[in-house]
């Protein structure tokens, strides 16, 4: 189920900003470590992201 949607480019170094929106939603904040996986087959390839706790 998808709760939100947003679009977002990918800069010259590479980065990809989270808009605003997401970021409050998710509940994270600066400098905070995520995890980022590949998932689903191979023509069908989603990007998932996790926060993680940075005390670990």
């Amino acid at each position: 189920m998808t709760l939100m949607r947003v679009f977002s480019r990918i800069d010259k170094e590479g980065k990809v900003k989270f808009p605003g929106s997401i970021r409050r939603a998710a509940g994270l904040k600066e400098g905070q470590l995520v995890e980022l996986k590949i998932t689903g087959a191979s023509k069908k390839k989603n990007i998932l992201v996790s926060a993680k706790n940075n005390s670990a």
